[in-house]
């Protein structure tokens, strides 16, 4: 037999050998007992098995992970109505409320109810076809949101579509007088009305057929809000019939009320008696003088039966012929109007941002008095200004009668007449003369004290030489509109009221759109961010349950 035959039968018997092994395999299995005798294939341990616990693991974060974004998402959306946060990208903090309106905010006591009469999409969502329409309007819906959380709830805004809700007409115009686009604000049984237009101001100049707007919003949320709150309001009359500057009282008249007081006019050569709800005069640039009759009805109102705490404000015209007016100031307060103009000969005073004759409108500061702390050393314009001689001393506590001075002028300044003003071709030829006295008092105050029932009452009367220095109130390059209202809120105070100058909407500033804000709180926080995270979980779950 050769070998191939050899190895043949041989590779028969280890077939036959494993059919026999694999029979008895199959016919009889192996025991328990004989189980560590037999191969067997290891039982498989979920708690000790390192990739299913790693997979486990990855999972568990996962899902962890995601329901913490889905329950930030949810909690943030609920602090966002109670606590509203905007990111505000805008150079000037447009949509940002000042220091002063959040110390408003912070400081009330009492529940206010601000109801807008209009649909509540004007303001959340605006869309005028105007981008500095739509800025104000939809400042006016964050900032009221902001007062709310700020003041812990105690602000509320509903907003009123009275053209949904026609019933509702009847009772608003009947209780408030109030129609569609006016907001109230309410306060127990105080409240004030306005309407969307006070919510800006306008102005076009018709050379250049351009506007500039400015917002007016957070003005009048502050001031309504501390008006109702207090439960006082003061009224500042203003006299008329004596051709005064008109552009002037129109702009004191709009800061005033900006600042929570009310307005009124009187033509005081017809009127017989001043209003009791009266908290001050106001007699702006008048070119024609008073009658006798007229200045004994003022004193008669000063004096107030000796109870006085009445106050007075004039404002002098350099072309004004007032005799008895301006006898009446001297004789009882002590307080001279001169017709010297007052001119400035130093450039560096010169306000180069304001066109005109430079020397005669004269940048100036405020000095310090106790009705002048919040705006004292900053400057002023002061434009045409007639010089003010004062007549009792401001440094005894002796006088009843003491006089104040509030804006000085230099002794780079000098002095002309009106007459030389106008006769002159040119600035060098106008006769420039020295005063008497330096500083040269451009505007000051009388301070009338007495006693009634050993209680001290006081009259304020507060002359300024320029009846034109209310026209630069709101240019911000100066302290003008704090001279004006500083002095009007020592003496009738209105609590919490405060300045807060507007903002013009024209400046080059970057905000967002509706839209825009919509998309980047839409596409990145409330999306965004959750599906990178959710992708990061993802992709180390896979990687996880691999290893």
């Amino acid at each position: 037999m050769t070998n191939f035959d050899e190895l043949n039968n041989q590779n028969e018997t280890s077939s036959d050998v494993a059919e026999e092994t694999v029979e008895t395999v199959t016919e009889e299995p192996v025991t328990e007992e004989a189980a560590p005798k037999a191969k067997r294939l290891p039982k498989l341990n979920l708690r000790t098995n390192r990739k299913f616990r790693l997979g486990a693991t990855a999972t568990a974060i996962t899902v962890v992970v995601a329901a913490v974004i889905v329950l930030v998402n949810v909690v943030f959306g609920i602090l966002a109505d109670r606590f509203p946060w905007t990111l505000d990208l805008t150079a000037d903090q447009t949509y940002s409320l000042s220091e002063e309106s959040r110390s408003v905010a912070e400081k009330l006591s009492a529940d206010v109810k601000v109801t807008v009469l209009a649909d509540e999409t004007y303001f959340s969502d605006p869309n005028f076809g105007s981008e500095e329409y739509d800025t104000i309007f939809r400042q006016f819906y964050l900032f009221t949101k902001e007062y709310s959380s700020l003041s812990g709830g105690k602000l509320t805004t509903d907003y009123v579509d009275l053209e949904k809700n026609p019933t509702l007409s009847s009772s608003y115009q009947e209780k408030y007088s109030a129609t569609t686009g006016d907001i109230l604000f309410i306060c127990g049984d105080q409240y004030r009305k306005i309407s969307l237009n006070d919510l800006m101001d306008e102005e076009v100049d018709y050379s250049t057929y351009t506007s500039s707007v400015t917002s007016l919003v957070e003005q009048k949320l502050a001031t309504n809000i501390s008006s109702v709150c207090g439960g006082k309001t003061v009224t500042v009359t203003f006299l008329t019939g004596h051709g005064e500057n008109e552009d002037s009282i129109a702009a004191l008249k709009s800061l005033y009320e900006l600042n929570g007081y009310y307005t009124q006019t009187l033509d005081f050569t017809s009127a017989g008696t001043i209003s009791d709800t009266t908290g001050a005069i106001a007699i702006v640039g008048p070119v024609k003088d008073y009658s006798m009759d007229e200045i004994k009805r003022l004193r008669d109102w000063l004096k107030n039966d000796g109870n006085m705490n009445r106050n007075l404000f004039v404002f002098a015209n350099y072309e004004g012929t007032c005799p008895n007016l301006y006898d009446f100031l001297s004789a009882d307060y002590g307080i001279t109007v001169t017709g010297n103009i007052i001119m400035e000969t130093d450039a560096n005073n010169y306000p180069m941002d304001i066109y005109g004759s430079y020397p005669y409108y004269p940048m100036t500061t405020v000095t310090s008095s106790d009705l002048t702390l919040p705006v004292a050393n900053q400057k002023v314009i002061m434009p045409l200004t007639l010089q003010l001689l004062t007549a009792k001393t401001d440094d005894t506590e002796n006088e009843i009668l003491t006089n104040h001075p509030v804006v000085t002028f230099p002794e780079s300044s000098r002095l002309t007449s009106m007459q030389d003003l106008k006769d002159a071709a040119s600035n060098d030829d106008v006769t420039k003369l020295e005063a008497e006295t330096y500083p040269i008092i451009g505007m000051a105050y009388a301070r009338d004290f007495n006693l009634v029932n050993n209680e001290g009452v006081e009259n304020h009367i507060v002359v300024c030489g320029s009846d034109m220095m209310p026209l630069y109130a709101s240019n911000s390059t100066y302290e003008n509109e704090g001279l004006l209202i500083e002095p009007l809120r020592t003496l009738c105070s209105l609590g919490d009221t405060v300045v807060i100058s507007g903002k013009g909407l024209n400046n080059e500033t970057f905000s967002m759109s509706s839209l825009t804000a919509t998309a980047l709180g839409l596409g990145v926080f409330t999306l965004g961010i959750p599906l990178v995270l959710i992708v990061m979980c993802l992709v180390v779950f896979f990687k996880r349950r691999h290893l």
